[in-house]
């Protein structure tokens, strides 16, 4: 199930790391939620966090013109969290929601797609 929204084909889910697993190299207790894949990238961009006093999804303001997501926006958590798990949110949180912080959002690439294939 994803924490995000809910339900969801297990094809689409992921393990996901609430902290930077790249940086430390090293897994933690309650450090991970399963989320859609879509979702997943998203948070890891900063795009997506949660607040750990409400655990509640908040959405940057890029992602509001988008239905499917800004409905997201305030939305509480589907699962159960642990201390664990609001630690790590709060570190997520921190980073990219402080007041100097903006998320690193990667340029989409102008080469068609056909060039691609």
């Amino acid at each position: 199930m994803c924490a995000f929204t809910g339900p969801a084909p297990v094809q689409a889910l992921e393990a996901a790391h609430l902290y930077s697993y790249a940086a430390n190299g090293k897994h933690h207790k309650g450090g991970g939620l399963l989320l859609r894949r879509d979702l997943h990238r998203l948070f890891d961009l900063g795009l997506i966090a949660v607040n750990p006093q409400t655990k509640a999804l908040h959405l940057h303001d890029d992602l509001k013109p988008y239905p499917d997501y800004a409905k997201l926006h305030d939305a509480p958590l589907t699962v159960a969290v642990t201390a664990d798990h609001i630690k790590w949110l709060a570190q997520h949180w921190t980073m990219h929601r402080s007041a100097s912080s903006q998320p690193t959002i990667p340029q989409q690439s102008s080469t068609p797609a056909a060039a691609l294939a």
